[in-house]
């Protein structure tokens, strides 16, 4: 408390001498104009920093430009924009003062799996233009919702400068290009000052980084992009070009930002973080002498405002830390610090996974004297702490030898400084501490480890799962849905046991559904049913379950829904399964693998079995069930 007083005390003594710190502050330069933004990180921009216009939002950790929508009518999806909510100073018109600037972005461009012709189309690109800019109707296609289409060139108040970085050629491109390329382009699309090929943009969906400069003494704007991750050994592909007279090019304030259009063939484009820095100020209102006059007059006040504050937040500190130890009674409390000092402050080396929900990072403590693994739960995907108490009660009485064990938990954000600077409840960072289970994940032993596992092992790890789901479904009251069943999240131990993990999408369900307005899990394994609806129930994970068989069972290339009911129908069952087992399995397990397989992927949520009827249904010699044919099976989801 008595440090609490000592900071009243000295925000007092601040709040009674603002009229001098304002007059003083008053004749230093305003600093130069900048912003840096995180995608993955919220506390680095707020929503009213960035305008999107088109298909262009925000997706968790990355801002997509283009629509990110499976499945969507590629008319839909024709181009968006993100740009600076706030006028950035290009030069001064008083001086004719031109700004320096520079500006680093990272980028993915990627082809969706199911766009099967492979096209391209059709790039992005970052661009400077008249405040407040606005995108053009109908600039979809090679025209990166720059300009509108049919137009060749924009002129007065729609002009621009561009960088482009472009994955279709277009025959109206001037120069001819032959592959992706990047360009640099003033008012135009088709006509580029200067281009350069570029080998590919993300290959294989990696991370890229651009860098772009403009030196005003030179007129000289440079444009580079570097290969990062497994690439970053190819060497930066550069472009530039000398611009003419920037005052007649532009207006003194700019609308800063990235396009991006598709046509025929459709793409992402996806940015996860931005800088932008100028040698020159933004403006600045003249008034801040009436400020002064204010601070003064209300400067009383505000002192005993914030001594009431600062006692308010002490209190409603003290009550909120009572309120986590009282939803988390029953569970190991883990200091933070003894978090980030096990996981190296959550470095790169140590991160083991990340999902739409949180990231996973390999850590020792050694208080406990074992390796652990961490999960940090992203803000955005809990409705409250509520739901987090309830999570981790449930969670650490759920105790079987198929599930990973939760350790406890911990949270950084709670003290009182970091409360009084505005940190609540809803902004405090949340940890889940399971066991570390050292033999990777099933995913990494199917498709990624050279060696092969057998068809014992693969039979264990089935029984295995079922028997985890049959205890959160059946064995618990109220039972549990996991919601993100995958094998990524099947873990394995030196014996090949299978441990089911990730917790953090799991909830109890006391009255047999949850609803949620945002939908959870991996798509690829997501039930269809909740795709529609945003209900979840114990069917919801049977057909997860029933996805993740077909891929222990079958042949890499055959292990979808719909080409394994094809074989169903034509009762060639055993020529799905996959070949690298050269013949080497049961034959009736194999069969009931994949049969159950797809009985519990029907469409019809009817008509799947419980996980108890799947238990039974491999452990006896029952016959097979009569599995009904899906209206349309060519359209089933795959995995």
């Amino acid at each position: 408390m008595a440090c609490l007083q000592l900071q009243v005390l000295l925000l007092a003594c601040l709040l009674l001498d603002a009229p001098h710190l304002s007059s003083a502050a008053a004749t230093v330069p305003t600093p130069p104009f900048s912003f840096n933004f995180d995608f993955s990180n919220m506390s680095t921009y707020h929503s009213d920093d960035l305008r999107f216009e088109g298909n262009a939002t925000v997706h968790g950790s990355f801002v997509d430009l283009t629509c990110n929508a499976y499945g969507l009518d590629i008319s839909q999806c024709t181009a968006g924009r993100m740009s600076y909510s706030h006028p950035v100073p290009f030069y001064d018109e008083t001086t004719k003062e031109v700004a320096s600037f520079s500006t680093q972005f990272t980028f993915k461009i990627i082809v969706p799996k199911f766009n099967n012709d492979k096209a391209k189309g059709d790039g992005m690109a970052f661009f400077l233009a008249r405040y407040p800019s606005r995108m053009p109707p109908r600039s979809g296609g090679g025209n990166l919702g720059l300009i509108t289409n049919d137009n060749y060139s924009s002129i007065g108040p729609d002009q621009f400068v561009s960088v482009e970085f472009d994955t279709y050629n277009n025959t109206w491109e001037q120069p001819k290009q032959t592959g992706d390329h990047m360009g640099i382009y003033i008012n135009t699309v088709t006509y580029s000052t200067n281009t350069t090929n570029v080998s590919s943009f993300s290959p294989n969906e990696s991370m890229m980084k651009a860098s772009i400069t403009f030196d005003s003494k030179t007129s000289m704007l440079v444009a580079s992009l570097q290969y990062t991750g497994n690439y970053s050994n190819y060497a930066p592909v550069n472009v530039s070009a000398k611009l003419p007279d920037p005052t007649t090019l532009l207006p003194s304030e700019v609308a800063v930002g990235f396009s991006a259009g598709t046509g025929a063939a459709f793409e992402l484009h996806q940015i996860h973080s931005w800088s932008f820095n100028s040698t020159i100020a933004a403006p600045v209102r003249k008034d801040h002498k009436k400020a002064i006059a204010v601070g003064v007059s209300i400067g009383g006040g505000l002192i005993l405002m914030l001594l009431v504050w600062s006692i308010l937040s002490w209190w409603k500190w003290r009550k909120t830390n009572r309120e986590f130890d009282k939803g988390t009674r029953g569970a190991c409390r883990f200091n933070y610090h003894h978090l980030a000092a096990a996981t190296n402050h959550f470095s790169m080396d140590n991160r083991i996974g990340a999902g739409a929900f949180g990231e996973v990072h390999k850590g020792f403590l050694p208080q406990l004297g074992r390796e652990v693994a961490v999960k940090k739960i992203l803000r955005e995907s809990r409705a409250g702490n509520k739901d987090f108490f309830d999570e981790v009660q449930t969670i650490s009485r759920a105790k079987q030898k198929n599930l990973v064990e939760l350790l406890g938990w911990g949270m950084k954000g709670s003290s009182i400084i970091d409360f009084m600077c505005g940190s609540r409840q809803k902004n405090t960072d949340l940890f889940l501490v399971y066991e570390f289970v050292d033999n990777g994940n099933l995913h990494m032993h199917l498709y990624e480890k050279e060696a092969l596992l057998s068809w014992r092992i693969r039979y264990k790890i089935v029984k295995g799962i079922i028997s985890a789901l049959v205890y959160l479904h059946h064995d618990r009251d109220p039972y549990i849905l996991h919601r993100d069943i995958k094998p990524s999240n099947i873990l394995l131990d030196k014996k090949f046991n299978a441990r089911l993990a990730d917790f953090g999408l799991s909830r109890t369900a006391d009255n047999g559904t949850i609803q949620s307005s945002m939908v959870v899990g991996t798509a690829n394994y997501l039930d269809p049913e909740c795709m529609k609806t945003g209900k979840f129930n114990r069917s919801s994970d049977v057909y997860s379950f029933g996805l993740v068989l077909l891929e222990i069972a079958c042949k890499k290339d055959e292990n979808s829904y719909a080409q394994v009911w094809e074989r169903y129908i034509d009762k060639t069952l055993m020529q799905v399964a996959d070949d690298r087992l050269q013949g080497a399995f049961d034959k009736r397990q194999m069969e009931r693998v994949i049969v159950l397989g797809l009985w519990c992927c029907q469409p019809n949520i009817e008509m799947r079995p419980t996980m108890e009827e799947a238990m039974d249904f491999l452990e006896t010699d029952g016959p097979l069930p009569k599995l009904a044919k899906p209206e349309n099976s060519s359209s089933a989801p795959s995995n």
